[in-house]
């Protein structure tokens, strides 16, 4: 029998993701096929993807666009050849092509707040709630939902953690002065790092504009952010406006770069919108000092094991700098103390299989 899990592209931290989701079915009778409507083949991809099979449709942004009816096909198509028994839809526009399916249960994961605030996806679930789960990848995302969605059923609109492999991870990670010498970092460099797309939902503005306000009291502070996004342009000109070429350095995109974290002393993610934040997971897998803004997911992932500020705060941000920068051996040791517990508890893989497994829609569903 065989389980669909429709991604919308593989682009971090979606492979992630995909592999997360395949992996509740280790162990069962089920046979996950990952589908994604963007993206070529890649060996890569496949072997990272913890399927069984994976499909690349290969998609352009241009024909996702309108009702999706060449998509819907190809689903359909699929599904004369593997006769899914449920699927799992990472993302709205998966959730929407696969839904199109008949007697299938679909479970749509959803990143992001905001998701439903066009009137046709709203129209669109409620119409086909029988046969639809909305899943939250945080508690923030799931009651943003319900509060769009007034007329679909709470008790079909739930959350669960993304997850990761923590033991697995930093299994592999580079030892501190490995990854600064792949990295060509100074050891005498203290470096904050962000990790993300260079898009205005990651706001590395105000990253910026707080890192200015106190560089000048941190010897050998540099901010290094690994990613690329359309505001290359805009920030490579911030960064000469503020005089700080040297002190903030945009490494594009690093692939893999979970591998080097142990490279940096402490991780700032800055973002205005995040349903649950795979990157500051990744931080705490390396046990670095975390500061997050307190937008949706970060919220509750940031909460009890790192320092927190309001969206675009760049004084409150640029006082949690200069605050981690002086961190005493013996608060980083509780840091992490207090970090690997909530891992524990809430964010390995473990932990979020057996959530996922209690939700009741799911369990219901398998049971019968």
């Amino acid at each position: 029998m065989y389980i669909l899990q429709l991604c919308h592209d593989y682009k971090a931290p979606f492979l992630s993701v995909a592999k997360q989701y395949a992996s509740l079915f280790e162990g069962t009778q089920y046979k996950v096929v990952t589908v994604f409507l963007k993206g070529e083949y890649s060996e890569d991809v496949v072997a990272k993807s913890g399927a069984d099979e994976v499909v690349f449709l290969d998609n352009t942004t241009l024909s996702l666009r309108g009702l999706k009816l060449k998509q819907i096909r190809q689903i359909k198509h699929l599904h004369e050849q593997y006769k899914f028994t449920f699927c799992i839809a990472q993302r709205y526009k998966a959730l929407y092509i696969s839904s199109h399916l008949k007697n299938i249960l679909t479970v749509g994961v959803l990143h992001i707040d905001g998701v439903f605030g066009k009137y046709f996806r709203r129209r669109y679930v409620i119409k086909n709630k029988e046969k639809i789960v909305l899943l939250g990848v945080s508690k923030a995302i799931r009651d943003d939902i319900r509060i769009a969605l007034p007329g679909f059923p709470k008790e079909r609109i739930l959350y669960s953690y993304n997850s990761l492999n923590f033991d697995a991870i930093r299994s592999v990670q580079f030892e501190r002065d490995e990854a600064r010498e792949k990295l060509n970092l100074s050891e005498e460099s203290f470096v904050f790092a962000n990790v993300g797309r260079l898009h205005p939902d990651k706001d590395q503005k105000t990253l910026i504009n707080a890192f200015s306000l106190v560089v000048e009291k941190m010897e050998n502070a540099q901010l290094l952010i690994a990613g690329e996004g359309e505001l290359r342009g805009e920030l490579e000109s911030q960064i000469k406006s503020l005089g700080l070429e040297g002190r903030v350095i945009l490494l594009g995109m690093i692939q893999d770069v979970v591998l080097y974290l142990k490279a940096f002393d402490v991780f700032v993610l800055s973002s205005i919108r995040e349903g649950l934040p795979v990157a500051l997971l990744e931080a705490f897998s390396a046990d670095l000092p975390c500061i997050a803004s307190r937008c949706t997911g970060n919220e509750e992932a940031i909460r009890d094991v790192g320092y927190d500020f309001s969206v675009g705060d760049v004084v409150r941000l640029s006082e949690l700098m200069l605050e981690t920068f002086f961190l005493s051996e013996e608060k980083k040791e509780e840091i992490k103390k207090n970090m690997r517990k909530k891992i524990n508890n809430e964010f390995a893989e473990d932990a979020v299989r057996t959530n996922f497994w209690r939700l009741p829609t799911i369990k219901n569903f398998f049971d019968n």
